[in-house]
């Protein structure tokens, strides 16, 4: 069955560089703020952060995935090794989900998830772009199953090491190694503190030196963004739980804007929000709790990001989205372009799977098998509510959580087809 899992992923990872050579290339504003940053840091000859990209800028960005795309414009001059590399880990992740899926359910499972997440069209064009997201979930993936497979001390220091690398990348690791920690704690306890000595450890250990080597050069001990206050700082003036992206970033007369935010460093405009978030929320607890609900309604109702792969012109990275008229796509159906009814089969697969997904939660929960479905729910859950209630919730922040959908949803499939 492994051996399965090895050729679906290869097949997928050729499909993908297809699809890459075909479509080109996909500009996204992150993406071309992680250029930018890459680029600075090379003027500076030095690894991202550097004082250029302190000095004057709002945050810390994604420290692992520009620095990523700094070797790759040093070695080649070209962001294309970049993009090979998110088409092999995305075909990785495919990879990692089955085998995480045959070990908390069975054989069955792993394969009807793999298959399921390779005919996703949403996972067809995200390789086609340098969003953190694929690297990140890739070695967190891995680590987490290197943490629940193997019985061996260095399985789980590689695991932390992974966990770590995944962290510097965009820092997703801690909810999946505070989940691993306690499903262990609650259904599989022998060598439990061995198993996360080795695993913190080399998590910890790598992160120090990331930090370390920042703070020789910069003064700064950095290990991952400090974005946490910048987006938090939103929560005291924006009132919609809706992502709007025509906003201003900075409106005059709210706790985000400083009047000098460019004489300051990054850590001194992420202490300053910080100090206006706490000082708000001490008074508006309510006001922010109100929030996550919406949020996470706003995060889940569609997933559609990576449709954008697929627009035929794609000069212009804010132009670089598709939208579905979702309340009223009865009316519209007729007057949709191409690209819309592409994305709308991905929200009607999209739809499928959630569903799936939660009938299996329910009939998994009713049978008792809390040992096979807690792992994927609370990680789902606790992963969510987590996000939400730090940021806003973008649509393709649940990227994190979407393998174990999948995992759960191939669950549910397998039952239909025994009952």
């Amino acid at each position: 069955m492994q051996n399965s899992y090895c050729k679906i992923s290869i097949a997928f990872f050729f499909f993908l560089l297809a699809i890459l050579l075909f479509v080109g290339y996909t500009p996204t504003n992150d993406g071309d703020g992680y250029i930018e940053y890459a680029l600075m840091s090379l003027k500076d000859g030095q690894p991202y952060p550097s004082h250029s990209t302190i000095m004057g800028q709002s945050f810390i960005w994604n420290i692992g995935q520009i620095n990523l795309i700094a070797l790759s414009l040093w070695l080649t001059r070209s962001i294309v090794p970049v993009l090979v590399l998110m088409c092999a880990l995305k075909a990785a992740t495919a990879y990692v989900i089955a085998r995480i899926a045959e070990l908390l359910f069975n054989h069955r499972t792993g394969l009807i998830a793999i298959l399921l997440y390779i005919a996703y069209p949403n996972n067809w064009g995200q390789s086609t772009m340098l969003l953190s997201e694929i690297p990140s979930v890739a070695f967190a993936l891995t680590a987490l199953f290197l943490t629940l497979k193997y019985n061996r001390a260095k399985a789980w220091i590689a695991a932390g090491l992974l966990f770590a690398i995944a962290t510097w990348i965009r820092p997703i690791s801690p909810i999946y190694i505070g989940s691993a920690l306690l499903y262990h704690l609650f259904f599989y306890r022998k060598q439990i503190l061995k198993r996360y000595a080795c695993v913190v450890g080399g998590y910890a250990a790598l992160l120090f030196a990331f930090g370390s080597s920042c703070y020789l050069r910069t003064g700064y001990f950095l290990t991952q963004p400090t974005t946490v206050w910048f987006n938090f700082v939103e929560n005291t003036y924006e009132k919609s739980t809706k992502v709007d992206y025509s906003r201003s970033a900075y409106p005059k007369g709210t706790a985000r804007y400083i009047a000098n935010r460019e004489k300051l460093t990054a850590l001194q405009c992420r202490n300053i929000w910080r100090q206006r978030s706490l000082q708000w929320l001490g008074n508006h607890k309510i006001a922010y709790l109100k929030k996550v609900p919406g949020r996470l309604f706003w995060m889940y109702y569609e997933d559609i990001d990576n449709i954008a792969a697929f627009l035929k012109d794609k000069q212009r990275a804010e132009n670089n989205y598709v939208t579905l008229p979702v309340t009223s796509i009865a009316h519209q159906i007729n007057s949709l372009s191409s690209i819309q009814y592409f994305a709308l089969v991905n929200e009607i697969f999209y739809l499928i799977i959630v569903l799936m997904a939660v009938t299996a939660t329910a009939q998994l929960l009713l049978k008792r098998e809390y040992r096979s479905t807690f792992l994927p729910l609370f990680i789902i859950v606790a992963g969510s509510l987590a996000l939400v209630l730090v940021s806003h919730g973008e649509t393709r922040f649940k990227a994190p959580f979407m393998p174990f959908l999948f995992m759960l949803a191939a669950s549910v499939s397998v039952r239909m087809r025994n009952t």
